[in-house]
């Protein structure tokens, strides 16, 4: 799958896979108030969005055995369009191209380098489907929280504390920094100001991780009316294409039901 999904083995931002209430943030002064307020409006903004296409350049470091912290990058696009079709083209650093393929009945990915693709029946909706996605086939995807519906209510249930940190420029557009953390991330967040407050960057450090380790994206071309075509979620595997089955599929019940070490540690 995507490839940060394989290398970085945590949770990002927050995770949909952990469904216990945590202690709300506690908004002691007006810059905290102010700041709780912008975070939320840009998750209610991005969860009541039918449909958009966004650009998005991340960067993330991996710790090696002696320490030293290497650098990733890659290049997401992401089409949304509700209820249920999801696409995500992925272009790692090194010029592999992945893609991951959302259409109502069924999940699809396909990894570039190994040019093995591998398909799951899922009907139902994009929240339901990123759920099934990294509980039930124990995928990772980075930031999926920001594209379900429920981003709000995922958001304010996992904050546990939030700074205003100053009104910027990021990217030639103004925006709202802020700074927050919840039970195992500290992150930033920019949030351009004006009509559509969306993220402009996000950074994550994990203060629990060995090395604590960041993750880094920025997002631009936000398009609140993407060319939509249904063959867009469709999947038509290469002539040398080897369909595999996803990983979890091959795990007893009893196994795959049971929680990872990550996930009793906090859901990484």
């Amino acid at each position: 799958m995507l490839r940060i999904s394989l290398i970085l083995l945590m949770a990002v931002l927050v995770s949909p896979t952990i469904l216990v209430a945590e202690e709300p943030a506690v908004v002691k002064n007006e810059s905290q108030k102010f700041a709780q307020d912008r975070l939320m409006e840009m998750a209610r903004f991005m969860g009541t969005q039918d449909r958009f296409g966004v650009t998005m350049r991340a960067g993330y470091e991996v710790v090696q055995n002696n320490g030293q912290k290497i650098e990733f990058a890659e290049k997401r696009q992401i089409t949304l369009a509700r209820p249920n079709h999801l696409r995500v083209v992925e272009v790692a650093s090194h010029g592999g191209r992945d893609l991951m393929l959302f259409n109502g009945r069924k999940i699809t990915v396909f990894d570039g380098d190994t040019s093995v693709f591998a398909q799951a029946r899922q009907p139902g909706d994009v929240d339901a489907t990123i759920m099934y996605f990294v509980r039930d086939l124990k995928m990772r995807f980075p930031l999926a929280p920001m594209l379900m519906e429920r981003f709000p209510d995922e958001l304010q249930r996992r904050i546990q504390s939030i700074e205003y940190v100053e009104y910027t420029d990021i990217m030639g557009k103004p925006a709202h920094h802020i700074a927050a953390r919840t039970k195992t991330v500290d992150f930033q967040v920019w949030i351009a100001d004006g009509m559509q407050p969306l993220p402009l960057r996000v950074v994550l450090n994990y203060p629990q991780q060995e090395g604590q380790p960041q993750f880094w994206a920025n997002f631009s071309n936000w398009n609140p009316s993407p060319y939509i075509d249904s063959r867009m979620f469709e999947f038509r595997p290469p002539a040398d294409a080897q369909r595999i089955v996803f990983a979890a599929k091959l795990m007893p019940a009893s196994t795959a039901s049971q929680p990872s070490d990550a996930q009793k540690q906090g859901g990484k």
